[in-house]
């Protein structure tokens, strides 16, 4: 994988994975809804299954009860989608590009008449960027570098991107 390529999500596999897991987290739910999971037999079996799929510590995920969050789709995307990779020799570029992406959703009007998989599910790589950040920038803090802020008057503000990545930047 080019580092280019690295710094960019695995769309290509999530999507090959994403129909069997959608499937799944559909299936363990009406198996639920008709005979219940007390002992939480079919949750392991669900867990196992998804964690052999995608090498993926699944207990961060709320397989039971998906539908009170963002619903099994965006679920099945976001367990299909391969984690971030540590890469060596970040620039700060690469840092730019990463947190330029995060919280902007664009679809060109070509591709919003008839989304494809990339673009239906685009709006929900924040994880993965934060993810990504995370793996590599020692100062990662979300609430710091992209929580809300006050000035000395009270008033709430954000950090630029420009200075979202002076603090991200590890060689400074």
């Amino acid at each position: 994988m080019t580092p280019e390529k690295a710094l960019e999500p695995q769309l290509a596999v999530a999507e090959e994975r994403y129909a069997m897991i959608l499937a799944s987290i559909q299936a363990f739910a009406q198996f639920c809804d008709v005979h219940g999971d007390d002992d939480n037999a079919e949750y392991d079996r669900l867990a196992d299954q998804l964690q052999t799929l995608t090498g993926k510590d699944i207990s961060r995920f709320n397989l039971r009860e998906w539908w009170e969050e963002e619903g099994a789709e965006v679920l099945a995307f976001r367990i299909a989608l391969p984690d971030p990779v540590k890469l060596d020799d970040v620039s700060r570029m690469d840092i730019a590009h990463i947190v330029a992406r995060i919280g902007r959703f664009e679809l060109s009007e070509e591709d919003a008449s008839e989304p494809g998989f990339q673009q239906t599910f685009s709006a929900f790589l924040d994880d993965y960027y934060h993810a990504w950040l995370k793996l590599h920038c020692k100062s990662y803090n979300y609430k710091k570098i992209f929580g809300a802020h006050k000035d000395k008057d009270g008033k709430r503000l954000w950090l630029t991107d420009d200075e979202k990545v002076d603090v991200l930047w590890p060689q400074r």
